[in-house]
């Protein structure tokens, strides 16, 4: 139902007013109806970009800006699960199977393996240097402090 429409038939339902086609009334309900629709569209906007699943454009940014997400992928799809990947991660997932989550944050594949004092990241993707640097720089942010981290692509 449209703004007119719902402004429309409450004043009818009144018995009050008369709101055919060319009246004052009509023409008044019908421009305050516009300006209506302008806000209920950027409302509309605003609710559907706040939420991950259904955000386009400056909600995903503001989320990947918020979460340092540097994303391979760059569909819609791609980037929603990075930032769900990225929200997934808490402060106790500094273990070899915490770790496990973050290639989900990036969209690449590859494994851990671990040596002493070492825990070592393949990446099965093809990555420019530019990114591998970028992604090995936040994947360090999660490992302990007497660990070394090595990214490396296959």
């Amino acid at each position: 139902m449209t703004a007119f429409d719902s402004m429309a038939e409450k004043l009818k339902a009144t018995g009050l007013y008369d709101i055919s086609e060319g009246t004052f009334l009509y023409a008044e309900i019908a421009a305050y109806a516009a300006g209506i629709e302008i806000y209920c569209e950027i409302l509309d906007e605003l609710l559907r970009e706040h939420f991950i699943a259904t955000a386009e454009s400056y909600g995903l940014e503001m989320y990947e800006k918020m979460l340092s997400v540097c994303n391979i992928d760059k569909s819609l799809e791609g980037r929603r699960n990075s930032i769900i990947s990225a929200m997934s991660v808490t402060n106790s997932d500094f273990t070899k199977s915490g770790f496990e989550k973050l290639p989900g944050i990036f969209n690449i594949h590859g494994s851990f393996s671990e040596e002493a004092g070492k825990l070592k990241f393949t990446c099965t993707d093809t990555l420019s240097d530019e990114q591998r640097i970028s992604i090995a720089e936040q994947m360090s942010v999660f490992k302990p402090c007497r660990v070394e981290f090595l990214f490396e692509n296959n």
